[in-house]
């Protein structure tokens, strides 16, 4: 009888951890989607920030920014916010603790929002329509300097999505799931590319409607980074895991917090919010 109960508990427990779990693909793409939008909303108040600054006005939307009275250099002020605020999540991040959702989301967030900003550096030299590009034009730049941004952010851009993969590694529930190079692709698959993809379609509600802006065309876009973590998985033997089971709660919070942003998006922020809280009321 004990023989049959203990073989009983050991199939039960190699079958639960040789699953990744709902609970964590769904945190994932729901991390994933509130990236998206912050990475969005910190590019256009950064435009209408420094919109400000240099002596303009500026309405932030849900979906772009609308300046005034002020050069097209304050299109550089979402690139240069997404940017530093990326680097700074990224130096902080290793001070976050456990593996739950409140790290996960941090995780998307950081990688968006740096993804936000060295994509605008990769498509400087070939989108002269681009924000970044308007602001470059205002310089005096040696030729060729665009050439060198675009591929200093290219190479950031691959760097990050190739070190992501043992940050997603690392959610593992157990180790089992990554101990081999296929494991750890199709775990990576799981946690990173196909809530990537998934968060493209959550998304869309919150930058409707979308003729003046065009962000639901790039949308798309802000999956393909993370190919390459998918490629650098297998060969990341560093990550281990835990000995024991680690439990993903199902992400109510979470959830219910993009409802709220979702609701507000449309109900005060489609309308659009001055930067200049004097034209408020």
């Amino acid at each position: 009888m004990t023989s049959d109960v203990s073989a009983g508990e050991t199939y039960a427990r190699s079958t639960t951890i040789s699953r990744i779990g709902a609970p964590l693909v769904v945190a994932s793409a729901l991390g994933s989607t509130l990236g998206i939008l912050i990475a969005q909303f910190l590019d256009d108040f950064g435009d209408g920030l420094l919109a400000e600054i240099l002596g303009g006005s500026a309405v932030v939307y849900n979906n772009r920014a609308e300046v005034t009275g002020a050069s097209d250099i304050v299109w550089a002020g979402g690139f240069l916010l997404c940017l530093i605020v990326g680097l700074l999540s990224l130096f902080s991040y290793p001070t976050q603790r456990g593996h739950g959702v409140s790290r996960l989301t941090f995780l998307w967030m950081l990688l968006h929002v740096l993804r936000q900003a060295l994509t605008q550096a990769v498509l400087l030299p070939f989108d002269s329509d681009g924000q970044l590009a308007m602001a470059y034009d205002t310089f005096d730049a040696p030729p060729g300097l665009d050439v060198v941004i675009a591929a200093a952010g290219g190479v950031g851009l691959l760097l990050v999505a190739l070190s992501a993969a043992a940050a997603f590694l690392a959610f593992t529930p157990h180790r089992k799931l990554v101990s081999t190079s296929g494991k750890r692709l199709s775990f990576t698959l799981w946690i990173a590319v196909v809530p990537a993809a998934a968060s493209v379609f959550l998304a869309i509600p919150f930058f409707l409607p979308d003729a003046e802006s065009l962000v639901i065309p790039t949308l798309p876009l802000t999956a393909v980074m993370f190919l390459a973590t998918l490629a650098a998985a297998p060969g990341t033997s560093t990550v281990h895991g835990p000995e024991d089971e680690r439990a993903v709660s199902p992400p109510w919070g979470l959830a219910v917090f993009l409802v709220v942003i979702l609701v507000f998006y449309l109900a005060v922020f489609q309308g659009g919010i001055a930067m200049d809280p004097r034209q408020w009321g």
